[in-house]
């Protein structure tokens, strides 16, 4: 048997060394299904009535595309360059997607719909639970009178019986009665009712709330979103969260209509500024034109001249390709001049048009460069001030694209003064070459020749005013919907499969998160594994809860659930016992109520079925309870013994009951001096003789955590069985046996769990096939305080 390996000493707790004990979980569970039960009912309710009862949120949505590209001619096709201005090229404004959606988002466009729609007054429907937000299915309107921006937000209660409306307030103390169209004078603003015809009225009532514009747009702006669909894309998809659907797809889509109404404004302002220019510049050429016809014709008639010679049609033919040439610069000098007027004003904010007949691209690029980013300040002014970073930023990139500008006009203007130089020398050398021609002819000529540029530049003006015009009322926006607002059908909050889950998870979750904390704050023994979190010592048996409160539950013929464990404990016992002697083992605990008593008697009387020979030794001098379990007179016992020389050892043992192998040696009459006793001489002598007459002999010591009885007994035992209780036992006092065992006090110590119940955890597993269902305690003490006799041992022990 010595060679046999010893599963005790082996004992270990691999399921913990694992991490996560699966076993365990499902035994916390099963033991507490009544608590999971409720607690799942409770929170899977607690989703019922939140999915049910909780206002629900609808997704409103709707697309927008940006058109990036140049807008098409009048004839189709994209507008292109010519020699000749072409102001319908204003009108073709690159929208940036991301610019466009700042613009979606400004606060300026919110408080037009919310004005527009008086979104500041929310009507709502009373419930049981809660309340419903209505449109137009409320049977009277709101108009609020005199408001102003800075307004504390208030919620009113609406009862309407009689053709009445009774409103009330408890915070601004207010309690009237008035009739549909009469106002109502409150402090902060006026109120009209106006009353819905064919609307059914509500007997629950109506509230309804008041909010400052700010607010408003404060709210919406968590709600609302506009993202791109595609970083490739220039179409922006927009998002709307509102507990109406109906007014939802109201608010989207009246935001969609301004903001387009907004993005054509803007063009024709564009267009407007050039149809200013253009008839500004009409009026200075008309004046000169009709002053240079009038010194014509007063020529003319000064000179009485009815045509002109046929000595100047040889010299008209000579020059005249340099005329056109000289006319045409000097056309194009001649609007120069009045663009310099914008462009050398920093202050000025006005768009410049460019596409007037200008030959040089590098000017004409500065000029388009220049007026893009005015309208890009333009579009970013409606959402800041001009304050904000991000508009100095623009004035700033703004100055800089004017002072390229100048340059390029600058360089420009020189070339032109130089070309037309060049052509008027040529002029005059043509001039010289016809100095005979008459002087009549020459003025004439010149004459002629100012009236030919003064109207063919009007005429150009005039046409350029025609196509401008027409262009701005064919003007369309360069965004427009491709999908109106639409609600989803169901709302996306609340998620009812989603609140089933969380309330499912959290029935399992709140009961388990309870007993995990329960255990940590425990400070007692409850399962297996705080004992094996506190003690390095092995258990060597598990004995259930008494609950009969038999102290005898080993007999011949017991097959109950507590025999069966202390079966279990005999079979252990043999791993870490010296075969072929007799072996002493000591019963001790941290305190009293632990069980030794009633784990001595079973203990013995387990030994002895087993047809050995065994004597029960109770040295509890202080508190003796073996003897009294037992039904024996303690009158003469180990004391006596002690003390006494005349006193023999057969004189003091006694008979045991229920075996004829077994014999208990009581403590005697309690001695004032305990310690002592167990410190005489005579315990070594007692203990060698009854060494030699006993194959077990098990002693019922005094607590050791209490007194140090137990250590001076120890010596003459061969191991030392520390009982721990469920519930009972302090998990510190586990530090008691722990010190004497790394102390070298006690030299074989083991563990022997008492008093477990069916329904604590972590006590499955030694499978004695027959579970802990009966559930099994121990008592102390005489039956019914009153010694008892042999007689009535049968009754005693008597199981029900």
């Amino acid at each position: 048997m010595s060679n046999q390996k010893n599963p005790i000493e082996n004992n270990t707790n691999v399921e913990g060394n694992e991490g996560f004990d699966i076993k365990k979980f499902i035994s916390k569970i099963v033991s507490n299904w009544y608590l999971f039960l409720l607690s799942v009912i409770i929170c899977v309710a607690i989703a019922f009535f939140y999915t049910r009862y909780s206002q629900p949120d609808y997704k409103i949505t709707s697309k927008i595309t940006i058109d990036d590209s140049g807008s098409e001619g009048l004839l189709g096709g994209k507008a292109s360059s010519s020699s000749m201005m072409d102001f319908s090229d204003l009108l073709d404004i690159s929208s940036n997607a991301y610019n466009e959606i700042d613009i979606l988002k400004t606060n300026s466009l919110m408080a037009e719909v919310i004005k527009a729609l008086n979104l500041n007054v929310t009507i709502y429907k009373k419930g049981k639970i809660r309340s419903d937000e209505l449109y137009d299915e409320s049977p009277f309107n709101i108009q609020v009178i005199d408001k102003v921006d800075s307004i504390e937000g208030r919620k009113y209660d609406i009862d309407i019986e009689g053709g009445k409306i009774h409103l009330t307030n408890s915070k601004d103390d207010i309690d009237t009665t008035v009739k549909f169209g009469q106002v109502v004078s409150l402090e902060q603003y006026n109120l009209i009712f106006t009353e819905n015809p064919n609307k059914k009225i509500d007997p629950y009532g109506y509230k309804f709330t008041i909010q400052s514009i700010d607010d408003k747009i404060s709210a919406f702006a968590k709600i609302f979103d506009v993202q791109l669909t595609d970083k490739k894309s220039t179409t922006l998809n927009l998002t709307f969260e509102y507990p109406n659907p109906k007014k939802g797809e109201v608010i989207l889509q009246k935001l969609m209509d301004l903001y387009l109404k907004s993005n054509l404004e803007s063009k024709k302002q564009i267009a407007d500024s050039t149809l200013k220019f253009i008839k500004n510049r009409i009026n200075v050429v008309s004046s000169e034109l009709s002053g240079v016809e009038t010194q014509f014709q007063q020529f003319k008639e000064n000179n009485q001249l009815a045509d002109v010679d046929e000595q100047g049609k040889a010299l008209v033919a000579n020059v005249s390709d340099y005329y056109n040439k000289l006319n045409e610069l000097q056309m194009q000098y001649s609007l120069l001049q009045d663009v310099a007027k914008y462009i050398n004003d920093p202050t000025n904010k006005r768009l410049i048009p460019n596409s007037l007949s200008v030959q040089d691209p590098v000017f004409l690029a500065a000029v388009q460069a220049y007026d893009q980013i005015l309208i890009q300040r333009d579009q970013l002014a409606l959402s800041y001030k001009d304050d904000n970073p991000i508009l100095k930023n623009i004035d700033a990139n703004l100055e800089e694209a004017r002072v390229s500008l100048v340059k390029s006009f600058n360089t420009y203007k020189q070339l032109l003064l130089t070309s037309i130089d060049d052509l008027k020398t040529k002029n005059n050398s043509l001039t010289t070459q016809v100095a005979n021609v008459p002087k009549k002819e020459r003025v004439y000529l010149d004459y002629a020749r100012q009236q030919d540029l003064k109207q063919e530049l009007y005429l150009y003006l005039l046409q350029k005013r025609e196509e401008t015009a027409i262009s701005e009322t064919s003007t369309i926006s360069a965004a427009r919907i491709i999908d109106p607002a639409k609600a989803d059908y169901l709302p996306f909050k609340p998620n009812k499969p989603l609140a089933y889950i969380v309330g499912l998870l959290l029935g399992f979750l709140f009961p388990y998160g309870y007993l995990y904390i329960k255990d940590m704050l425990n400070i007692k023994i409850i399962n297996k594994g705080d004992v094996e979190q506190n003690s390095k010592i092995p258990v060597i048996g598990e004995i259930g809860y008494n609950a009969d409160g038999n102290h005898l539950v080993v007999e011949n013929n017991a097959r109950s659930t507590l025999s069966e464990q202390f079966r279990g404990l005999r079979t252990n016992l043999q791993f870490v016992l010296k075969p072929g002697q007799c072996n002493v083992i000591m019963i001790t605990s941290s305190m009293s109520g632990e069980g030794k008593s009633f784990i001595t008697m079973n203990i013995g009387s387990v030994l002895a079925l087993g047809g050995k020979k065994v004597l029960l030794m109770e040295l509890d001098l202080r508190k003796p309870k073996l003897s009294v379990n037992m039904g024996l007179d303690n009158a003469n016992g180990f004391s006596n013994y002690i003390v006494s020389d005349n006193v023999n050892i057969d004189s003091i043992i006694k008979p045991a009951f229920f075996s004829e192998n077994c014999f208990l040696i009581s403590s005697g009459p309690p001695p004032p001096n305990p310690s002592e006793l167990l410190l005489s001489e005579r315990l070594p002598q007692l203990m060698i003789e009854l060494r030699k007459r006993f194959d077990y002999i098990i002693i019922d010591s005094a607590p050791v955590g209490l007194v140090s009885d137990a250590q001076l007994i120890e010596k003459e035992s061969d191991m030392c069985l520390y009982i721990v209780r469920q519930e009972y036992t302090f998990k510190s006092q586990l530090n008691i046996i722990n010190n004497l065992v790394n102390e070298g006090k006690f030299k074989k110590a083991y563990l022997v769990v008492n008093g477990i119940t069916s329904r604590k955890s972590g006590y499955y597993g030694y499978g004695y096939g027959y579970g802990y269902g009966y559930g099994y305690g121990y008592g102390y003490g005489a039956y019914n305080n009153t010694p008892v006799k042999t007689s009535l041992w049968s009754r005693i022990f008597k199981k029900d």
